[in-house]
């Protein structure tokens, strides 16, 4: 008789483990890479695009020089919401090498964007709050999976790493921090 009472048990706890990993793998973010490899140029453009206005005057020695890590890219309809993580530098040539003066790191944001004849079109962008704030504007951005990767530390390459070619010089550039 007691076998036949760990039966409803077994199946109970059995349909709660693969509901629950259904779950988990329904709500796992996933990236979508041709849309990631598409869209990045855009996205790239318009995160250097709104910088400083020192990376904007058009001066050639300076450039705003970013790095993104995607972490998730969610269609919504004929948009696609891509969350990712920036890293900026706003970097300037100096004798035979490269200063970084400003930037930032590890900035997490989430782009609309639109698919055109000519690639993926930027309609917008959203920023995780600084702060006390910055844990739940996460969480809202990002899916549950997302936010966590997020939260727990994703990071794009350091922007160092691709200053050089900014610049079309060589990799061996010396790269330097500035005041």
């Amino acid at each position: 008789m007691g076998n036949l009472k760990r039966w409803p048990v077994l199946t109970g706890v059995g349909v709660l483990v693969g509901a629950a990993a259904w779950w988990i793998v329904d709500e796992m973010p996933s990236v979508d890479e041709a849309v990631a490899r598409e869209a990045l140029p855009g996205i790239d453009e318009h995160l250097r695009a709104s910088t400083t206005a020192a990376a904007r005057s058009g001066d050639p020695r300076i450039r705003w020089v970013c790095t993104q890590k995607v972490i998730e890219t969610r269609p919504e309809g004929d948009l696609v919401n891509i969350g990712l993580v920036a890293s900026c530098d706003e970097v300037a040539k100096e004798g035979d090498g490269l200063v970084t003066r400003s930037g930032f790191r590890r900035q997490p944001m989430v782009y609309r964007v639109e698919r055109t004849p000519g690639g993926y079109r930027v309609l917008d962008r959203k920023f995780a709050e600084d702060g006390a704030g910055h844990s739940r504007s996460v969480k809202e951005m990002f899916s549950w999976i997302g936010a966590r990767r997020v939260l727990d530390g994703a990071s794009p390459d350091d922007p160092k790493s691709v200053s050089a070619a900014a610049f079309g010089l060589p990799e061996s550039t010396p790269v330097r921090t500035g005041r």
